[in-house]
């Protein structure tokens, strides 16, 4: 099946996707006054600063250096910090624009050393201030009152030169314009230094938005929805779906709920669309079938032969499209339409039986697929029972069913046996077995001596006698058989009856 949507003009419909807004200027340390060629520049890095007298390091690429120990996290450059005894460096820069009170926050950095063990648990962080941090020492600030995000993770830095994300959400006091990154609580208390790399530092408000509701033009249209949120642990879409963005293939109204370990956020947003309407799938339709396309009663229409009405009648296979058109856009659809012959069946007349009689049943068929409903595997079948056996013919335009009607009830069905056998392995008559049209059906066989002595008895099929008694052979005599049967009558009741006669073994 094949079905197109074709846009006849452009619409610039721009999915919901809302930039998050990145408040560290100069966070992946890309930009630069002048390439840094030496230690301790972080300056050049701007705006980033130094807040004490201790000497940060920018380094990039644009001037390779020994001291880029691993490659940048992203982009050409990084900074680096060194700590030791007394000595503590820092980063800091100016925020792109104050923090709001009560806004929730991400803050997420990306750091590596060359001394994991020396990382520095439940010290470093970063410290958010309404005035920028300074001292003239080198040595550890130890602040307390605003905002701070302080890494507690005690697993941090467990490989050498490993990129690591560090980062949480927090809840703004309001007014924050700097942030400074480093130690907050403690240094080493003995000569041990350590470098700690550092790149792609990033603080976004947590804030969600799916967009405005849309309108969207043809059936095929496609409108992306990205609910992707800064520090967000669970995604949780009105579809089921789990993803960051969803692809919106049908009107509707479309919610969310973002989780984030600060707070939970929700949004909706509603997709209409204007020309919403389908020829169908392609069709496969029987001779002498009609069927009737339909299109918005809006419009303008023109249709592959170039009618203008909002209808179109079919009459035989080809391919019809439409093109509707309004005001703002135009959009059109195709349908194929197939046309076959009907199936055929005939299973022939219905056959009254006699005793053993037997009947194949022959189908003739055409135009499609035949098969038994009974589940018999073969077309043509041979029966020695009444029933009423049922077929069909299926093809793409319908199923058409025949049955015919097996009927043995028109004459007495019997149980019967020759008068005599003779077992000499000759493969004529060599055994007793009595026989019967298809409506019976042997339960047990007996055979008595001129005593009335049971030597054979049989409960299960083969119901036959081979002439002999406990593995001798019987002599030439009159004996009697007795046979317990079922009889199965029209309507399908059965009932059980026996049948009993003599019979003269020959030798």
């Amino acid at each position: 099946m094949s079905r197109t949507l074709v846009w006849m003009m452009i619409l610039v419909l721009l999915p919901a996707v809302v930039a998050a807004q990145e408040l560290i200027p100069n966070g992946g340390f890309e930009t630069f006054q002048n390439c840094p060629r030496q230690d301790n520049l972080l300056f050049e890095a701007v705006p980033w600063y130094n807040p004490n007298r201790a000497t940060p390091d920018f380094y990039h690429y644009c001037f390779p250096t020994d001291q880029i120990e691993l490659p940048p996290h992203g982009g050409q450059g990084l900074g680096r910090l060194f700590m030791d005894l007394g000595w503590a460096e820092y980063l800091a820069t100016p925020l792109k624009q104050p923090l709001e009170a009560g806004e929730a926050y991400q803050f997420d950095l990306y750091v590596a050393s060359g001394t994991p063990n020396r990382y520095p648990v439940g010290s470093f962080g970063a410290y958010f201030t309404s005035q920028p941090l300074s001292s003239p020492e080198k040595d550890l600030f130890v602040t307390s009152g605003q905002a701070r995000v302080i890494d507690n993770l005690p697993q941090r830095l467990t490989r050498r030169f490993q990129w690591e994300r560090m980062g949480d959400c927090f809840i703004a006091k309001g007014g924050e314009k700097y942030v400074t990154i480093g130690n907050f609580t403690t240094l080493p208390v003995s000569l041990g230094y350590y470098y700690l790399f550092i790149d792609d530092v990033s603080l976004q408000p947590i804030r969600l938005d799916l967009g405005k509701d849309t309108t969207l033009c043809g059936r095929n249209s496609t409108y992306l929805l990205n609910a992707k949120t800064p520090g967000a642990t669970t995604y949780r879409w009105s579809t089921g779906g789990t993803s960051p963005t969803l692809q919106v293939t049908r009107p509707g109204k479309y919610w969310v709920v973002v989780t984030t370990p600060c707070k939970v956020l929700r949004d909706t947003v509603t997709v209409n669309y204007k020309l919403d309407f389908s020829l169908g799938p392609d069709t496969t339709l029987c001779e002498g079938q009609t069927m009737t396309l339909r299109v918005p009663e809006s419009g303008q229409y023109r249709w592959q032969d170039g009618t203008q009405q909002n209808s179109f009648q079919v009459r035989q296979s080809g391919t019809y499209t439409v093109r509707v058109s309004d005001a703002t856009c135009t959009t059109s659809d195709t349908i194929r339409v197939r046309y076959v012959l009907p199936p055929r069946l005939d299973l022939g007349a219905d056959k009254q039986l006699c005793g053993t009689e037997v009947y194949t049943i022959t189908p003739s068929f055409a135009q499609g697929t035949f098969r038994w409903l009974d589940g018999f595997g073969e077309v043509a079948r041979t029966v020695t029972s009444s029933d009423v056996f049922r077929a069909s013919v299926t093809n793409d335009c319908a199923t058409i069913t025949d049955s015919v009607t097996v009927d043995y009830s028109g004459c007495e069905c019997t149980v019967s046996a020759p008068d005599a056998f003779s077992p000499n392995a000759d493969g004529l008559n060599d055994v007793l077995e009595p026989f019967a049209c298809g409506d019976i059906t042997f339960r047990a066989l007996s055979v008595y001596n001129r005593w009335g002595e049971i030597i054979f008895q049989t409960t299960s099929p083969p119901f036959v006698w081979d002439g002999t008694y406990k593995g001798e052979r019987c002599p030439t005599a009159i004996y009697t058989w007795n046979v317990d049967y079922a009889l199965r009558q029209p309507g399908g009741a059965t009932v059980t009856r026996q049948k009993q006669s003599r019979v003269v073994l020959v030798r």
